[in-house]
C-alpha cells in the first residue's frame, strides 16, 4: 500500500471526525465520522465550505471559529455545539496550505458536566433556602466527628452565642463557658452520660451567656452516631434560640398568678361590703322585732341605713371598676365630650366627700381657682376626682388631703395631695398598672384598678396624670388637661 493510501485507512478508523481545508475554506479531505458528525454528503462535498454543503452549520460558533482559524492560521481549539445538539471538541491546525480539523464527539461528557453543574446549582440554592429557613427560625446544625477532631457549624450558629460574625474556631471549652452556672452541671453530665450508656439521642435546655452580659435561652437536640463495636463516632443535632419562648411562659406564668391573686383580692373585697350590708340589715330586722314601734326617721334605723347605703355604693364602684377594665380591654369605653367648667365637678364632689372625711377624721381643703373650661366627659371626669379623693382619704392614714385646681402654663392642673408615708420613687409608674398596689395597701383595701382606670380616662381626654413627693411628705397625685379655647 502507498503511504497516500495507507493515510485514507488511518483516517477512516480513527474514532474523531477529520476535514481537510483549502485556504478558502473548501473541503479538501474528511472522513466518514466528519461526515456523519457534520451531517456532510460524504463523497459529494468536496471542493465545497462546509456551511455550503450543510447549510445548518452556517452561522454556527463552529461556522465563526472555523472562519477565524482559516484567518489566522493559528492553531486553536474549542467546544463547540451542532444545531443536532452533539457537542465537539474540535482542535484545528495549519498544515502546509491547508488547515487540519479534528473533531471528537464529547456529548455524554458534557452532558454529564452540565448535570453536575445543574446538580451543584439545585444544592447551592437548597443551602441557600435551609440557612434562610434556620435564620428565620433562629436555629442553628453542627457536628462534631470525634474520629477527626473536625468541628462543623452553620453560618447562624455562632450569632445564637451572642457572637455576631462567625469566630475562628469554636471549642466545647468555648460552649460550657457560656452556660449559666446553675445550667452548667446539668450539660455536662449529659453530654458525658453519651459515652457511658446506650444514648442515640438527647435534649437539652440551657441559659447563655452573651458578649452584652445578657442571658438567652436555647434549646440543642442532638444524634449520636456508634460504630459496630458501640463506640461514638459523630454528634450532631441543631440548636435552636427559645429565649422568646421563655419569656412568654413567664408571662403567662405571671398573668395565671397575677390572675389568682386578683381573684382571691376581689373575692375579700367584693366579700367585706356584703358583709358588713347584710349585718346592717340583719341589726335593722332585730330592731323591728325588739321595738316594732320605733319610727323609720329615728337615728338607730338611720344610721344603720346610711351604713348600707355606704356598703352598696363601695361595693358598686367595686363592680363599675371591674367593668370598665373589661371595657378598656375591648376598646369599649365611650365618652361623651362636651364644654364644660371642670371647677364645678371639683367643688361638687369635695362637697360630697367632706362627710366621709369627717367621720374618719380627716381635714379635706378644696381650693378651686375657677373657671376652668375644658372638653370632658363629666361622669367620668367624676370618677377621676372621686378616685383621687378616695385614694388621698385610704393612704394618708388620718392627714389632712389637699385638693387644688388652677390654670398654669397654658392648662388645667388638678392635685391632690396627702401627708401619708407617700409612694417610693420606684412604685411610681408601676401604681397605673392594672391590679397594682402600693407596698402595704392590702390594709388599706382595693382591686388596685382605680389608678389604672383614672390614667385611661385621661389619656383618651388628652390629659396625663402622675404621682409626686409632696412637700413636707406624702404623696401629690398630678393631673393636667388642655384648656378648652372656645
Amino acid at each position: 500500500m502507498s503511504a497516500q493510501t495507507r493515510l485514507q485507512v488511518l483516517r477512516e478508523m480513527m474514532a474523531e471526525a477529520f476535514l481537510a481545508l483549502d485556504a478558502q475554506g473548501n473541503i479538501h479531505e474528511l472522513n466518514h465520522r466528519a461526515a456523519s458528525l457534520l451531517g456532510l454528503p460524504h463523497g459529494r462535498c468536496e471542493g465545497l465550505t462546509p456551511w455550503a454543503a450543510q447549510p445548518a452549520l452556517a452561522g454556527t460558533p463552529l461556522h465563526e471559529r472555523l472562519l477565524d482559524a482559516l484567518t489566522t492560521r493559528e492553531p486553536a481549539r474549542f467546544l463547540s455545539e451542532l444545531p443536532s445538539g452533539v457537542w465537539l471538541e474540535v482542535s484545528v491546525r495549519p498544515v502546509g496550505g491547508e488547515t487540519w480539523v479534528l473533531a471528537t464527539d464529547i456529548t455524554r461528557r458534557q452532558r454529564a458536566e452540565n448535570e453536575a453543574a445543574r446538580t451543584d446549582e439545585r444544592f447551592r440554592q437548597l443551602g441557600e433556602r435551609f440557612q434562610v429557613a434556620l435564620e428565620s427560625a433562629q436555629m442553628a446544625v453542627w457536628e462534631t466527628n470525634l474520629v477527626t477532631g473536625q468541628v462543623f457549624r452553620s453560618e447562624g450558629h455562632d450569632r445564637l452565642y451572642g457572637y455576631p460574625q462567625p469566630l475562628a474556631e469554636w471549642t466545647h471549652e468555648r460552649f460550657l463557658a457560656s452556660l449559666h452556672p446553675d445550667d452548667r452541671p446539668a450539660v455536662e453530665a449529659q453530654v458525658s452520660s453519651i459515652f457511658h450508656n446506650d444514648v442515640l439521642s438527647y435534649s437539652s435546655t440551657f441559659r447563655t451567656h452573651w458578649p452584652d452580659d445578657s442571658w438567652h435561652w436555647l434549646n440543642s437536640r442532638a444524634r449520636v452516631i456508634r460504630d459496630a463495636n458501640g463506640r461514638v463516632m459523630v454528634v450532631r443535632g441543631a440548636i435552636l434560640d427559645i429565649t422568646a419562648l421563655k419569656e412568654t411562659e413567664e408571662a403567662l406564668q405571671e398573668a395565671v398568678r397575677t390572675r389568682d391573686d386578683f381573684l382571691s383580692l376581689a373575692s375579700h373585697e367584693l366579700r367585706t361590703p356584703l358583709t358588713s350590708l347584710r349585718l346592717q340589715v340583719d341589726l335593722v330586722r332585730r330592731l323591728a322585732q325588739v321595738s316594732p314601734n320605733e319610727p323609720l326617721g329615728s337615728a338607730k334605723v338611720t344610721g344603720r341605713l346610711e351604713s348600707s347605703d355606704r356598703q352598696l355604693k363601695r361595693l358598686g364602684a367595686l363592680l363599675d371598676n371591674l367593668l370598665d377594665v373589661s371595657r378598656i380591654r375591648t376598646g369599649k369605653l365611650d365618652f361623651e365630650l362636651m364644654s364644660g367648667d371642670l371647677a364645678t365637678v371639683v367643688e361638687d364632689l369635695a362637697a360630697r366627700f367632706a362627710d366621709e372625711a369627717k367621720q374618719a377624721g380627716v381635714e379635706l381643703e378644696a381650693r378651686v381657682e375657677g373657671p376652668a373650661p375644658c372638653r370632658f366627659d363629666r361622669l367620668r371626669m367624676e370618677q377621676v376626682v372621686s378616685n383621687l379623693i378616695a385614694n388621698a382619704l385610704r393612704y394618708g392614714r388620718g392627714t389632712p388631703v389637699r385638693v387644688w385646681l388652677r390654670q398654669q402654663d397654658g392648662e388645667l392642673r388638678l392635685t391632690v395631695r396627702d401627708s401619708g408615708p407617700g409612694v417610693p420613687a420606684a412604685e411610681r409608674e408601676r401604681i397605673f398598672q392594672r391590679f397594682a398596689q402600693a407596698q402595704g395597701s392590702a390594709r388599706t383595701g382595693g382591686l388596685g384598678l382605680g389608678l389604672y382606670i383614672v390614667r385611661q380616662i385621661l389619656e383618651a381626654h388628652g390629659g396625663r396624670v402622675w404621682v409626686e413627693e409632696a412637700p413636707g411628705g406624702g404623696a401629690a397625685f398630678v393631673v393636667t388637661l388642655p384648656v378648652d379655647a372656645a
